[in-house]
């Protein structure tokens, strides 16, 4: 069992570099222990992503940060949090408090990097130095070096999902890193979603190299297509590539779509289950273009559509064939 400094050192660390295989396991393993260790992880994963001032780390002034975050975290009893967390002084030593998202800091081979953070509700876009875009969506996170427009582009998406429109340059091909996965490209536009299960990787136009682990077969994507790669258990699914990008376009589009199909991408849009109780196989599939709509006109069109019962639960919509 480690002990509270431990428990602190390892978080910082995991957050300082998510795509450590060695340390994204412990930090699994540390998470699902107890509820009082998942607390105590977003508790310090909330500090330190607010940590946004633009600084270099091995600069800051310690006692100073350390007040600073004296000043801003609420003083709770400890039975309600674990006695780590006394120890969110010291974070101090590794972050300025911030809220703009952006900060820098130096690795042990003194590479710097830029990171940049977004929050519940906040999409944000960051302009890379060789003139590409990437738009991050909320309670997502990037990070790239600052030598990224001299010998190399590579860019860490550590978590969330974004929109990547790249410019294009042969001589230096762009690469995504997804922990132990890699999406190259030399010019193109795609969404990635991460989780700490599965890849969702959808090209909207251009072509993209997926490359789910070293010496793992590479997949080849071009406009219109998409993969979900399960990372815990190496398996990998094509499909046709269909509204990743609507959370940044605020439009849904589907082309001969199948109803269950229309609920998953509905319930990741809408942000709440929904399902059928009693999928009968219709053969009816949709065709459909809905762009800032709100759900309850969604569901309208789809009971006039389907003919189908829609009951509405707490946490989820049920659509009950007749």
């Amino acid at each position: 069992m480690l002990n509270e400094t431990e428990y602190l050192d390892v978080i910082i660390r995991y957050l300082n570099n998510p795509q450590d295989e060695k340390l994204q396991a412990e930090m699994l393993s540390f998470r699902s222990e107890s509820t009082e260790h998942e607390n105590y992880f977003l508790e310090i994963e909330k500090v330190w992503s607010n940590s946004a001032k633009s600084a270099t780390l091995n600069s800051i002034n310690v006692k100073r940060s350390a007040k600073r975050l004296k000043n801003t975290l609420t003083v709770v009893s400890s039975n309600s949090k674990p006695k780590g967390w006394y120890w969110l002084g010291r974070i101090a030593a590794v972050v300025a408090l911030a809220l703009s998202g952006l900060w820098i800091y130096k690795s042990n081979i003194n590479e710097v990097y830029i990171v940049k953070t977004t929050q519940l509700h906040q999409i944000d876009t960051v302009a890379l130095p060789d003139g590409s875009t990437v738009i991050l969506a909320e309670n997502s996170g990037l990070k790239y070096s600052e030598k990224f427009n001299k010998d190399q582009r590579d860019l860490y998406l550590t978590k969330g999902k974004a929109f990547f429109k790249i410019k294009k340059d042969t001589a230096h091909p762009f690469r995504v890193k997804l922990g132990e996965s890699e999406v190259a490209v030399v010019g193109t536009s795609f969404n990635i979603n991460l989780t700490t299960q599965q890849i969702d990787l959808d090209v909207k136009t251009g072509k993209v190299i997926f490359s789910p682990y070293k010496d793992g077969a590479s997949s080849i994507l071009t406009k219109g297509q998409a993969l979900t790669y399960n990372i815990l258990k190496k398996e990998m699914i094509t499909r046709l590539a269909q509204n990743a990008d609507a959370w940044l376009t605020k439009e849904l589009v589907f082309v001969d779509t199948p109803l269950d199909e229309v609920c998953k991408q509905l319930s990741e849009y809408y942000q709440i289950k929904i399902s059928i109780q009693e999928n009968k196989g219709s053969n009816k599939k949709l065709n459909a273009t809905f762009t800032n709509q709100t759900l309850e006109n969604v569901l309208v069109l789809l009971n006039e559509t389907y003919n189908i019962k829609i009951r509405k639960e707490k946490n989820q919509i049920i659509l009950i064939n007749p």
